[in-house]
């Protein structure tokens, strides 16, 4: 079955069907645990399109992804140079929660993706909202994380960056829950 999934992923327009290969593993859950494998795959382009796929299985089936799932794509999320993998990652992640016990040095990490101007603009921004979503367990990180986006200078990023991050700054000081 691994076979089968990994020579779909090859073909150009898998992409194209990825909601259709998440509804086939919402119907075969069983399927889950072959597909979630492919996103550690060593071909970068199968990995991020099994990336792809996995995201939107997290949308629509959250309790396929347990803690020990999630810590995997932390550690996975640390390790990856490709921005398009990053990306599924970080919005599985950002779908999902963070396992305890947090991960400082996927924190710290969130920090250098979201403020790095050549990351895309997606990375930077779910960075930034994985970081909101941890001050919503850690109070005590509110300041930190204010302050920093506080100092940003805005001419460096994208207008959808600046819109997150005012959104985020906003939601920080009336310590509300982002949309």
């Amino acid at each position: 079955m691994k076979n089968n999934f990994r020579e779909y992923l090859k073909n150009p327009p898998a992409l194209k069907y990825a909601d259709k290969l998440a509804d086939e593993i919402l119907l075969q859950p069983e399927k889950f645990d072959v597909f979630f494998e492919l996103m550690f795959d060593e071909d970068e382009s199968i990995a991020w399109k099994a990336g792809w796929v996995c995201d939107k299985v997290s949308r629509k089936s959250p309790d396929l992804f347990s803690d020990p799932i999630l810590k995997l794509i932390i550690n996975a999320a640390l390790k990856t140079k490709h921005q398009g993998t990053l990306r599924s990652y970080l919005s599985i992640l950002n779908n999902l929660h963070l396992p305890s016990p947090v991960n400082i040095d996927f924190i710290n990490h969130c920090f250098e993706w979201m403020s790095h101007p050549r990351n895309d603009v997606s990375i930077q921004v779910l960075s930034m909202k994985i970081l909101f979503s941890f001050t919503q367990k850690e109070p005590d990180f509110i300041p930190e994380l204010l302050l920093y986006l506080e100092n940003i200078t805005q001419d460096e990023y994208k207008p959808g960056y600046n819109a997150a991050r005012r959104k985020i700054i906003k939601s920080l000081k009336n310590n509300t829950l982002v949309q």
